[in-house]
């Protein structure tokens, strides 16, 4: 691999993107090739073995954990801008702004015309919150994340909601007839009517991503945190408190994974409460889980022959914004009747086996690019906005030794 990061600092950043971005692929790919009304009502479609099993490993381990790792990312990222900022000058408010703006349009862009699956445009609208906080000590914005984490699972535990429902048979056969015109109109339908219940999705989307804005805005500003306190700057300076938190957060978050799945099996709780205990696992939980996975790769990256393994994630996640724009638009291909028409014709065994595919595929192009290339196009478009200039985008020629 030709390209060598400034630091290690940014190395870890760029690994852990790459991660993220497999992530968040393995679990969008239940989205691109499942109706929206089958998920929200958790629509038992593929009961095979092998297909229980991999959506098994999916949920215990990755689902939720790296949109959070994302979410962290993104605030962390926030206050190396502002650092970079201040150190060349410039202001930093108007600079956020714009980029908060570029983002809000291609999310839109995105949600409208490729995939309605979309977290851009939420996250541009957070970022104008988050970006309230870029003046805040480092304990002011611990406090605020531990708030907004722990906001909706505590107003659950006190309100008693647990976020179940029983729906009645007749509403459920409306879902099932629902869920195959889905099916039919993305697999075989034309583009007026695929654009047309896109659309749908997406609003549907938006409304049933707003739940979760306290979780992601509360991420944002742990991520910050962690950049205020610069622990990753020197890792190895910093090893021993690192590891103590990597051991907290992993031995809670995999505790809030285990207990309800426990209770399940054994039968030894109230559906009531298990079903409780399942969304709190998703809200605290995979949050936790999210910050033991950064960490754990950033003390593990420390011995070259890990950080000779996972290099290859950094080229990916140099260019986490166009490889995810990208996979929504080879996974759209691949599924809808513009395309292969595939969809709802795969289950969790054999999208998974595909994500990994198509992830490999952005390896290769994601470090080729990088040998010719500073940055990915639409990073390149994104930073040409957000600063109001023309980036180079050319690399600079190495000398080979």
């Amino acid at each position: 691999m030709n390209f060598k990061p400034a630091n290690k600092r940014i190395i870890l950043l760029d690994i852990v993107r790459g991660l993220a971005i497999l992530g968040i692929l393995l679990i969008n790919m239940l989205f691109f090739t499942t109706s929206l009304q089958a998920i929200q009502f958790q629509l038992e479609l593929w009961p095979d073995w092998w297909d229980q099993t991999v959506q098994s490993f999916l949920d215990f381990f990755v689902s939720g954990k790296f949109i959070a790792i994302f979410s962290f990312l993104f605030g962390y990222g926030m206050i190396l801008m502002k650092d970079s900022a201040s150190k060349s000058g410039r202001q930093f408010t108007p600079i956020y702004t714009r980029r908060l703006l570029a983002l809000l349009l291609f999310g839109l862009i995105h949600g409208w015309f490729i995939w309605y699956g979309d977290i851009l445009f939420h996250y541009a609208l957070l970022g104008f919150l988050l970006l309230l906080f870029h003046k805040r000590t480092a304990k002011t914005l611990l406090v605020w994340a531990c708030i907004l984490l722990l906001l909706i699972p505590g107003l659950m535990l006190f309100s008693g909601t647990d976020g179940s429902y029983e729906p009645n048979p007749e509403w459920m056969d409306q879902v099932h007839q629902l869920a195959a015109a889905d099916e039919a109109t993305y697999s075989s339908g034309s583009w007026a009517e695929i654009q047309e219940l896109r659309m749908r999705d997406w609003n549907s989307s938006v409304v049933n991503q707003i739940i979760f804005y306290p979780q992601i805005l509360g991420m944002f500003l742990l991520g910050a945190y962690f950049a205020k306190k610069k622990w990753f700057s020197n890792i190895t300076e910093n090893h021993s408190q690192l590891l103590h938190i990597c051991l907290w957060t992993g031995g809670m978050g995999f505790l809030f994974q285990i207990v309800p799945l426990l209770l399940s099996l054994t039968g030894t709780g109230t559906t009531a409460l298990t079903d409780r205990l399942e969304v709190i696992q998703h809200l605290l939980g995979s949050p936790l889980i999210g910050v033991f996975y950064i960490l754990f790769i950033a003390l593990l990256i420390q011995r070259k022959t890990w950080m000779q393994i996972l290099n290859p994630l950094a080229a990916v996640g140099r260019m986490a914004f166009t490889n995810y724009i990208m996979q929504s638009v080879i996974c759209t291909f691949i599924f809808y009747s513009y395309g292969l028409g595939w969809f709802g014709q795969a289950g969790p065994a054999a999208t998974t086996l595909l994500a990994l595919l198509i992830f490999v595929l952005q390896i290769i192009c994601s470090t080729l690019w990088l040998r010719y290339f500073r940055m990915g196009p639409l990073e390149w478009v994104w930073r040409g906005i957000t600063y109001l200039s023309i980036p180079p985008l050319k690399a600079k020629k190495s000398v080979k030794d």
